[in-house]
């Protein structure tokens, strides 16, 4: 009996496998996209002097070649240590991928990346000394240059544990480990034609989440249901989770965005913000309104044409080539003439999205006057706008103007509270 049962299984494993193995590659861009970027990063490390990029980012690895995980081993058990990295030369146009061993079907999946080394463990699990033996061997043939390794240390990948030796074992070696995070941020700051509209697909979700929220929101709701509805508008418009936790709360919009959606019930005549975001492809778009649980005071819809009428500010300001600091100046008088003590604005760069919580490193800010930053076109942020409410949007910065991707209008969205 056993013998026939174990053939079963054997022959359900393997026909299992083909049929991963005759899945396509699932690449969001053309290869001649991903080439492109590994060019103009090449041209990034001439500039910084650097051999070798030595890149533990995931949504810079996304960005380069496509991979996509869902455990980079940033918080991990000790017997799990955060084991990859690609390496990028600047006297190869390969691109080397090493990563457990175990992943490989994953990595042909959903990355481009030239080569893959896949990393062993005497245990399964591959070790920190595994890593290194696998990672020095590729780095330190006798044909090659690595003597100066760029690293992102502004990652929180690799963990400060193991990137402490992975950086001593690199020096012992000879070579001058130093922090190319700003670097390689700067090549992906400006976004393709491509990007672009991806972002707009995330937008397009973004919004019918709020949407969904608007039209089943209901006074006694949950912050975590509002979320749920929110969620569920965003996944059938075809979006996905972003890197931050999206979360609708109850009551001033700062500190409660900064929480997470609880069991708290929200009330009639409460003022409520879901702080949205979709992502397509690992790409997210932005969206921000405040919602009102039955009919809002003047006060808070006065609030809300403060906060939306910079919008204006922006559209009829800013161009390609105007310094940042001189929309600043022109943001902080609007808000200075409209009333609000604490009005502000700014944004961040946004792209690729992955754990823990952040995207890019572009950020402006309405009292930063003493940044050198001039608007370039195909840069994509969030704009942010709160006069004590606080409303979202993404605006991508184009040859024409800045264009804002959202259609949700920019107003107190009221909830009917009879229904």
């Amino acid at each position: 009996m056993s013998a026939p049962l174990n053939d079963g299984i054997e022959a359900y494993i393997r026909e299992q496998e083909a049929q991963l193995a005759g899945r396509d590659r699932q690449l969001p861009f053309t290869e001649a996209e991903y080439r492109d970027r590994l060019t103009r990063l090449r041209e990034r490390m001439a500039a910084a002097r650097l051999d070798v990029l030595l890149l533990t980012a995931p949504d810079t690895m996304c960005w380069l070649h496509g991979y996509t995980n869902r455990w980079y081993r940033q918080h991990s058990s000790t017997r799990f240590p955060p084991v990859h990295g690609t390496i990028v030369r600047a006297d190869d146009e390969r691109t080397v991928l090493i990563e457990p061993a175990y992943h490989e079907q994953l990595v042909r999946l959903t990355s481009c990346v030239d080569e893959f080394i896949g990393v062993e463990g005497g245990s399964g699990e591959p070790t920190v000394t595994d890593f290194l033996d696998a990672l020095t061997a590729e780095l330190f043939s006798p044909w090659r240059s690595s003597s100066r390794i760029g690293v992102e240390s502004w990652s929180s990948v690799p963990n400060p544990a193991v990137a402490q030796v992975v950086a001593s074992a690199l020096t012992a070696r000879g070579a001058m480990v130093v922090d190319a995070s700003a670097a390689v941020r700067e090549v992906r700051r400006i976004k393709s034609p491509a990007e672009i509209a991806v972002i707009e697909r995330a937008q397009a979700a973004c919004d019918a989440g709020v949407r969904q929220l608007h039209a089943n929101a209901r006074p006694g709701m949950t912050e975590l249901e509002a979320w749920n509805q929110l969620m569920t508008g965003v996944v059938a418009a075809g979006g996905e989770p972003t890197a931050m936790h999206e979360t609708v709360a109850a009551g001033p919009p700062m500190p409660v965005l900064h929480g997470l959606s609880s069991r708290r019930p929200i009330g009639a005549g409460e003022l409520f913000h879901p702080d949205a975001a979709a992502a397509v492809d690992r790409y997210h778009a932005r969206l921000t309104r405040p919602f009102s649980m039955g009919e809002p005071p003047k006060a808070l819809t006065r609030l809300t044409e403060i906060a939306a009428g910079a919008y204006d500010v922006v559209l009829s300001t800013a161009r390609v080539g105007l310094p940042f600091r001189e929309l600043h100046r022109t943001l902080r008088a609007y808000f200075a003439e409209s009333g609000p003590a604490d009005g502000w604005a700014g944004g961040y760069e946004l792209g690729v999205s992955f754990m823990p919580d952040w995207v890019g490193e572009f950020c402006w800010d309405i009292q930063d006057e003493e940044t050198e930053d001039v608007i370039e076109a195909g840069l994509a942020t969030n704009f942010e706008s709160c006069a004590f409410v606080a409303v979202v949007d993404t605006v991508v910065f184009e040859e024409t103007g800045p264009r804002f991707l959202s259609t949700v209008p920019r107003e107190t969205l009221v909830v009917d509270d009879a229904h």
